[in-house]
């Protein structure tokens, strides 16, 4: 298994894929410090602003972890993983290295890789973003006071552990779609019509209620759209609660919700592996 995860990640780290969709994140998070950091040392320094509450200036010294999540930010996922895993396809590489390694494998070298890249690029991109506000600290508003090491640690910690569900939920989703459609357009256009749904949700069974009320809160309570979202604002302290009509409004735990995402999850990479296994790729 080792040897699979590693010869994914030789063929992965150069690709051009890796580069737009992955490391794109460090690049361009170094690009914009560096600008910042150009424009701090030569703009003209006035009346300094006042100090900003070390508790907002740790929340927003995490944005960056809110950026996978979004929807701009799991198409880049999903981009990512229609090439990871449908590329074998178009390449017509499945046949030279399916007899090497067990089937099973491959498709599990392939979210190992596709997670473990993202979460390099992410961790090397915030460590950036913190590295970049600390020398700017020094060209004019200095680091408010309270701020601690140990607080921002577990500010980012937490966020990054926020993200990493939507990120397991787009990367299982879209290998899925891959291992079915054969094709990189396809993976990437329905990943991003999953992504379109969700946002709209809401809307969508607002309008279903007024005609199948019943089945329609079965749906919101069972399909994933919801849970997603209702995980996201749980991370901010409260619940999402998502109004069907007068007397119907669908309100679930953190714990709940998690609970059927993971279940989502893990049925997206059963489906994956039970039909890769049986796929004629000769």
């Amino acid at each position: 298994m080792l040897d699979a995860v590693r010869a994914e990640a030789l063929k992965l780290r150069r690709h051009r894929a890796t580069w737009m969709m992955v490391w794109i994140y460090p690049i361009a998070i170094t690009l914009i410090v560096a600008g910042m950091l150009v424009y701090g040392a030569f703009r003209a320094h006035g009346v300094p602003a006042p100090a900003q509450p070390a508790l907002e200036w740790i929340r927003e010294s995490t944005t960056l972890w809110k950026l996978p999540a979004s929807p701009p930010g799991r198409f880049l996922i999903a981009g990512f993983c229609a090439v990871v895993f449908a590329g074998e396809y178009g390449w017509n590489t499945w046949k030279l290295i399916i007899p090497a390694r067990a089937r099973w494998q491959l498709i599990a070298a392939k979210w190992v890789v596709a997670l473990g890249f993202l979460t390099i690029a992410l961790i090397a991109a915030d460590l950036i973003t913190l590295i970049g506000s600390w020398l700017g600290s020094f060209q004019g508003d200095g680091i408010p006071a309270g701020v601690t090491l140990a607080a921002v640690l577990e500010a980012h910690w937490q966020a990054g552990a926020h993200a990493l569900l939507p990120i397991v939920y787009t990367i299982a989703f879209a290998g899925l779609f891959a291992i079915l459609t054969q094709s990189i357009l396809a993976t990437v256009i329905l990943s991003i019509a999953l992504v379109v749904i969700e946002g709209l949700w809401p809307l969508i069974g607002l309008f279903l209620h007024q005609y199948v009320p019943a089945l329609t809160e079965t749906l919101v309570r069972v399909l994933p759209f919801y849970h997603l979202a209702n995980l996201k604002t749980w991370a901010s302290g409260a619940g999402l609660t998502m109004p069907l009509g007068p007397d119907a409004v669908v309100s679930m735990s953190w714990a709940m919700s998690f609970a059927v995402l993971m279940g989502w999850i893990l049925a997206a990479a059963a489906a994956t592996q039970l039909r890769f296994l049986r796929q004629d790729l000769n």
